[in-house]
């Protein structure tokens, strides 16, 4: 008899593709098993509505500590992120997680929409998973809500089932860890000014353009077109180099890489 995708196998499948979103960006092999102890405490809840094979909203739990540890992480921060960053953090992931989920065999068919983030108290009325690095405790995943098969669903297998595999390098092409070997064009803009066709021609050796800038104002790096991040000149080695202040939100150097 033909597999007909349950709640249960929207989670689970989820709960790895969040992982496998979390391993590309911090660059660490991590493992995503079912949680041990139903979670509690405080996080951050996305929903995600489906339509299609499965109908209705469930909503992912992430807790506060994993949230925390994954930004400072991805973005080599010291201090915790303020919530604007979470937030944007985790809709980035869930929105990769649910885009590799609907590819997934016997997923087909599904279509994911995420909302957006907010803090509250933890809810495993679906289930609970742990992401694992070195054997440690990353995050802790809760999912809770319900969703309705479709009454003429009749998919394959759901891939993961309802106990997900561990997560290895390249286990899903479709992910975002298909992307981080491509190399990407980092351009340094010192500044930026208009000349008029006729002061384009009157340039030569010696002639000065006024940028209109301070040598202490902030530099931009960008990939692209798009402004990732501020920083200053500095020497490194012999060499320039720039020390970044300021970066954008995750969301944005992510959408940085989509150039």
């Amino acid at each position: 008899m033909a597999h007909i995708v349950t709640t249960q196998d929207l989670a689970a499948a989820l709960a790895v593709e969040f992982g496998a979103a979390v391993e590309a960006v911090l660059g660490s092999v991590l493992k995503v098993s079912t949680a041990s102890a139903t979670p509690s405490g405080r996080g951050w809840g996305t929903p995600i509505t489906a339509s299609g094979a499965l109908a209705g909203t469930i909503t992912v739990h992430v807790d506060g500590d994993g949230v925390r540890a994954v930004a400072r992480r991805m973005m080599g921060l010291e201090e915790d992120p303020e919530d604007s960053v979470a937030a944007d953090m985790l809709r980035e992931l869930w929105a990769q997680a649910a885009s590799s989920t609907t590819r997934k065999d016997g997923l087909g068919g599904l279509s994911l929409v995420v909302g957006a983030p907010e803090a509250g108290a933890l809810d495993a009325t679906v289930g609970a998973w742990e992401i694992q690095a070195g054997g440690e405790r990353l995050v802790t995943l809760a999912v809770a809500g319900t969703t309705t098969a479709r009454a003429d669903a009749a998919a394959a297998p759901a891939a993961g089932g309802s106990t997900p595999p561990a997560v290895e390098p390249g286990a899903d092409q479709g992910n975002l860890a298909a992307l981080l070997d491509i190399d990407l064009p980092l351009i340094v803009r010192f500044a930026r000014t208009e000349l008029t066709l006729r002061a384009l021609t009157l340039l030569g050796p010696g002639s000065m353009v006024d940028m209109g800038r301070s040598p202490d104002d902030p530099v931009q790096l960008l990939v692209g077109t798009q402004v990732i991040a501020e920083g200053e000149v500095v020497v490194v080695a012999g060499n320039y180099g720039v020390r970044i202040t300021s970066l954008v939100s995750p969301a944005d150097r992510l959408r940085a890489m989509e150039l």
